[in-house]
């Protein structure tokens, strides 16, 4: 298994078993995401640091394997943040997307772990990375939503960060 790679459980029962998997994830030497069964493969750095290079990058990789499609993009605030446009982090990630409408709370598995042994109050580290909550849009299709491509994921543009948070009812 190759370092920085997104991988599902699914994939990695094709390659080793239950056992060494569950002793790879009491090692460290898979790092969670905010989804269930999806993980990361860190480089020694990042595994020996406990943290990630690149969050965006891993967020997006790990997404794509969620949803099991490239059909998405970053808009409301996650997009102002990307393009500057403000400045003030507040640790919420919206994805649209043609899939699903949801929202997954990482504030309350993180509060959860940091309270536990240190290996749980290091994994609460990993997911503090990935911000506080990811909030899944579901819209019919992406076909014409203004978003440009990065090596990080795809950004709504001003134009269209305006109309997602107006459909989408986000407030500043």
């Amino acid at each position: 298994m190759l370092a920085r790679q997104v991988v599902s459980r699914k994939t990695l029962l094709e390659e080793i078993t239950p056992k060494q998997i569950n002793k790879m994830l009491v090692m460290l030497a898979l790092f969670p995401t905010p989804f269930k069964n999806i993980y990361y493969t860190p480089t020694p750095e990042e595994r020996r640091a406990t943290t990630l290079d690149s969050p965006d990058l891993i967020l997006t990789k790990a997404t794509r394997v969620f949803l099991g499609t490239n059909d998405f993009y970053y808009s409301c605030r996650t997009a102002e943040e990307r393009w500057a446009i403000k400045w003030q982090p507040i640790g919420y990630v919206h994805i649209v997307n043609t899939i699903l409408s949801r929202t997954i709370d990482l504030r309350f598995r993180i509060e959860k772990k940091a309270t536990r042994n240190p290996r749980s109050r290091r994994i609460a580290k990993i997911l503090s990375l990935y911000g506080n909550r990811i909030i899944f849009h579901r819209v019919r299709s992406i076909e014409g939503a203004k978003f440009k491509r990065t090596p990080y994921g795809a950004y709504a543009l001003r134009s269209q960060i305006k109309i997602d948070k107006k459909r989408f009812r986000e407030k500043d």
